[in-house]
């Protein structure tokens, strides 16, 4: 545990700074591999320099460590919330390679809650990103009820008809603009003028590579009526349509107590067909 507060620490410059920030959501946490100790973080809209006053408009993200005790406590040391202004003491994090991507990022991107200074705080420039942030986006698409902009997940959500069944349609924001959705539009109107044919080839890819997995949880019940893949392709019920950029789609279904309530994700891309199909809790 040592050794993994030392190379937390070590991502960090040891001055501190004081900052208003502006949180999106609540804080998250999650830990690699053995590791002991959790990070949290909070994704940051602005923030301003309290000392120089400079707004700085791009997404950070707040970082710190947690025990178990800790990450299991609500509050989560901090006690920070979205879409609320702070005022905090902070170290910044020095310039490194993303070991995802390759790609250098700047000192600052990460900035490490030491101490919360001051709660509830009001700056006219970020309470105006927070009224901007705040204004709901909608789109309707076709055969859509309007859907309605998750900024925080980049998502907007909604009612719709698949192959003449009600579900969720979810479609994800274009990658350089986080308001707007033409390339999710463009395959969902894709998906929706052959949704038939559509959910026939998912309910089919599923049945082909689940089916086998399906009897096998039916033995587990001690229920010895096989399930057949014509059978497995009628039980499924459509959730929803998930549809993100080039062309990738989800598509949910409830699993009839197939597999004990979980759900069956068929993936996807419009130009290549089905690709994957797999339950999930």
């Amino acid at each position: 545990m040592k050794q993994e507060i030392k190379d937390f620490e070590k991502r960090f410059d040891t001055a501190c700074k004081e900052v208003l920030v502006l949180t999106e959501g609540a804080p998250s946490a999650s830990r690699a591999g053995k590791a002991e100790m959790w990070e949290a973080s909070v994704t940051v809209l602005a923030l301003v320099d309290a000392a120089t006053g400079e707004l700085i408009e791009d997404k950070r993200r707040l970082a710190w460590q947690m025990t178990d005790k800790e990450c299991q406590n609500s509050k989560k040391i901090f006690n920070l919330k979205g879409e609320n202004i702070y005022r905090l003491r902070v170290q910044e994090s020095l310039p490194f390679t993303n070991q995802y991507t390759g790609m250098e990022v700047e000192r600052g991107k990460l900035l490490w809650v030491k101490e919360v200074i001051r709660r509830n705080c009001h700056e006219e420039r970020l309470d105006a990103i927070l009224m901007e942030y705040r204004r709901p986006v909608k789109i309707k698409p076709e055969g859509c009820e309007e859907l309605t902009l998750d900024k925080s997940l980049g998502m907007f959500s909604g009612g719709g008809i698949w192959n003449g069944q009600e579900c969720c349609i979810n479609l994800d924001t274009d990658e350089e603009e986080t308001q707007t959705a033409g390339d999710a539009c463009d395959t969902l109107k894709r998906l929706m003028e052959n949704c038939k044919e559509w959910d026939e080839k998912a309910r089919k890819f599923a049945a082909a590579e689940l089916t086998e997995n399906a009897n096998d949880w039916a033995e587990e019940e001690d229920d010895n009526n096989e399930i057949t893949e014509e059978e497995f392709a009628k039980r499924l019920i459509i959730s929803e349509v998930c549809v993100s950029t080039d062309g990738d789609f989800e598509i949910y279904y409830d699993d009839d107590d197939m597999f004990w309530g979980h759900v069956v994700i068929v993936s996807g891309n419009i130009e290549t067909g089905m690709e994957d199909a797999y339950i999930a809790g």
